[in-house]
């Protein structure tokens, strides 16, 4: 029996098996092919590597020329890559990894139980599991291509000459580092994709700069292109606006790379444990835990975002859940930066100028926009063709995005991706000092701009940031008059808390307005904070247990519904996902009758579902009918509580014993267990 089995020996994989180890549990690490899984072997090491060696031999040749000592250069580009492949290899071997204490299987893993799996001959059992098996390059069928041609990221790095003709499909990330990094090194290129814009997921004022750099180097781009067959190693396409087809044409290859996304690597065996997955990946939730509870996925297998960074970064998160025992949950909600490492660099984080506008609407954020021949660094690297993006709140200068073309882009991101995460605003990026001269300082001058400009439109923007916000300060102002009042008259008459409470006893019992006062009060209580268990409690003090139920019933539906519609109004941008109620965000907006439900019968607190309800802005009707039904048991219980308080005799002998009825402290109990036990079912049902 091992504490932890973890399948795949890639980014995410090394980063939770030796996470495990150090904290001293006992760790089976299995992989099927290779340590060190895509990144290592044939994804972000080798390509990069690729990339330098291309960088450096188009820099020489622009100084010297070509001459046989650049052209040998060239030539030994695989070999370089495959150089550095090896040397990152040696520090990642079983013998390294069991020095640390993890046991190292090489073999393919299939699950055969919810806590075992077998590799070969051999079966493991374990506490936990971390499925981590990454994913490979998706592929499609053409007619008349032949095997021998095509290129993925796991053999393009086998090569061993340039090849004269290359054909990409395909303008994510990879074909375009790959495509850049071969037509510098000499190779004819040319890159096709079926959408219409080049680069499209990067701002609509990096693409131009981006797609000039690529045509100064004879890249040949069509968009719009559909490849239909293969003939004689030309490739045929239509061109297509929509489901027209409006050209044909064809390009001519040696090899053709495939760069059209990824697929996961799903392990053998899965409805045996009890995971359920897809064609597109293994089903996670929020702490990216699978349908079993014992199994956590992590990385391209699990997740959208197919990046070493992210895959490294969850896995040191889920590592810290398990030993933790939950109290630390995974945060799902980080800011994940992307670089494309093309000349010049790409990268990006946080939202697009577009949803930043859909989110917040266009005059509530503010659009910066810094060429880099502002910046004295790229003048003296005589680069200046960069450009950055930042994306901000108003007035707040909160940092929502950032996108940057240019030498070091990547580098500089950084100081975004903390902003986002840490909520430092462009005014305390404008304040800090950096160093000169360095590329960073062009962050600096992003925050000139955004202060000259938020000064400016500082009238109009407080102008338009009351309006908005008018409702909600006269609601505040209100209340904080009405608690001043009350207050005041207390102080004045000179009565203490207890003087107001026996008032209003005797005022909820004696007279024909108690029990609407109370309803009222009941109703009310969301503005004026009053714990809502104690006034429970209190209807059946001062009414008795059949009238205090009915008149709670009436007060706390109105109270919650209340409640709910002060979430929407007030929480506009709060956000729950990393709340005490994190867990719930995610069930809350897809199930939204069943989870209130639960949380009503499982005794969660009554306004955190009310507001958390309200500001995810879950459908009203099922929150209603839940709540309707869900606070019955929750009510009696303490109107129950609240009855076997014998008022009298705590009026004329104090707190004691004999102070309460046994029978109505019997039936709390009994409601109380009984609650628990529907909702341990309903919660079963739902997982069923």
């Amino acid at each position: 029996m091992y504490d932890v089995v973890v399948i795949g020996a890639g980014s995410g994989g090394l980063t939770a098996a030796v996470g495990f180890a150090k904290v001293g549990k006992s760790v089976l690490l299995v992989e099927r092919e290779h340590i060190g899984g895509e990144c290592t072997n044939s994804g972000c090491i080798p390509s990069k590597a690729l990339l330098y060696h291309a960088k450096a031999y188009r820099k020489a040749t622009q100084i010297a020329g070509t001459n046989t000592q650049t052209d040998s250069y060239r030539k030994a580009a695989f070999s370089y890559v495959r150089d550095k492949i090896d040397e990152i290899l040696k520090e990642e071997t079983p013998a390294a990894f069991e020095k640390i204490g993890i046991t190292v299987v090489m073999g393919e893993a299939e699950f055969t139980a919810p806590c075992n799996v077998r590799v070969g001959e051999n079966s493991y059992s374990y506490k936990t599991a971390i499925i981590a098996t990454g994913s490979s390059p998706r592929m499609m069928a053409v007619q008349g291509i032949e095997e021998s041609t095509v290129l993925t990221n796991q053999n393009i790095f086998k090569l061993e000459a340039i090849p004269e003709k290359t054909l990409i499909i395909g303008a994510g990330p990879i074909g375009l580092e790959m495509g850049q990094a071969l037509a510098m090194l000499g190779s004819k290129v040319t890159i096709t994709a079926i959408e219409a814009e080049f680069a499209r997921l990067e701002d609509s004022a990096i693409r131009p700069i981006l797609r000039q750099q690529f045509e100064e180097l004879g890249i040949r781009i069509e968009l719009n292109a559909f490849i239909q067959k293969v003939e004689n190693n030309e490739a045929i396409f239509d061109r297509k606006e929509g489901e027209e087809i409006t050209d044909t044409f064809s390009v001519p290859f040696d090899k053709v790379l495939m760069a059209i996304g990824r697929v996961p690597n799903l392990p053998k065996g899965l409805e045996k444990a009890g995971i359920e997955a897809d064609k597109h990946c293994v089903m996670i939730d929020s702490q990216y835990r699978t349908s079993n509870k014992y199994v956590y996925a992590v990385g391209d297998v699990s997740q959208m975002l197919k990046f070493t960074h992210t895959a490294d970064d969850t896995a040191r998160q889920v590592v810290a859940r398990v030993v933790s025992h939950g109290l630390l949950r995974v945060n799902k909600r980080k800011a994940v930066p992307k670089v494309t490492y093309t000349l010049p660099e790409v990268a990006q984080v946080g939202l697009s100028w577009s949803e930043a506008v859909s989110k917040f609407g266009e005059e509530r954020v503010m659009r910066i926009e810094v060429p880099f021949m502002r910046n004295d660094r790229a003048k003296t690297d005589n680069d200046t063709s960069g450009l950055l993006i930042v994306i901000v709140r108003r007035l707040s200068g909160a940092v929502l995005g950032a996108h940057i073309i240019g030498p070091a882009a990547g580098e500089t991101l950084a100081l975004f991706t903390l902003a986002i995460d840490q909520k430092i605003s462009m005014w305390k990026l404008r304040s800090l000092i950096y160093a000169y001269p360095t590329y960073s300082l062009i962050v600096k001058k992003a925050g000139d701009q955004f202060f000259a400009r938020q000064t400016g439109d500082l009238k109009s923007d407080l102008k338009r940031a009351f309006k908005r916000h008018a409702p909600k300060v006269i609601a505040l102002v209100f209340w904080v008059a009405l608690i001043y009042s009350f207050q005041h008259y207390r102080i004045e008459n000179e009565l203490s808390y207890s003087d107001v409470l026996l008032s209003l006893v005797d005022f909820f019992t004696s007279t024909v307005w108690g029990p609407l006062t109370y309803m009222l009060l009941y109703a009310i209580r969301p503005l004026i904070l009053f714990p809502a268990t104690l006034l429970t409690a209190l209807s059946g003090t001062l009414f008795g247990f059949w009238w205090g139920v009915l008149y709670t019933i009436i007060g706390e539906n109105a109270s919650a519904n209340f409640a709910y519609w002060i979430g929407r109004f007030f929480g506009h941008d709060i956000k729950l996902e990393d709340s005490v109620i994190g867990n719930w965000v995610e069930a809350l907006r897809s199930r939204p009758f069943g989870t209130v439900l639960f949380m009503r019968l499982f005794y969660v607190p009554f306004d955190l579902t009310n507001y958390g309800s309200g500001i995810l802005k879950i459908k009203w009707s099922s929150y209603f009918t839940a709540t309707l039904i869900g606070i019955i048991p929750g009510l009696t219980t303490f109107v129950a509580l609240g009855a076997a308080l014998d008022l009298e005799h705590f009026s004329a002998n104090g707190l004691s014993f004999d102070t309460f009825d046994p029978r109505f402290l019997a039936l709390s109990v009994v409601i109380f267990a009984v609650s628990l036990l529907l909702s341990k079912l309903l919660k079963r049902w739902r997982a069923e």
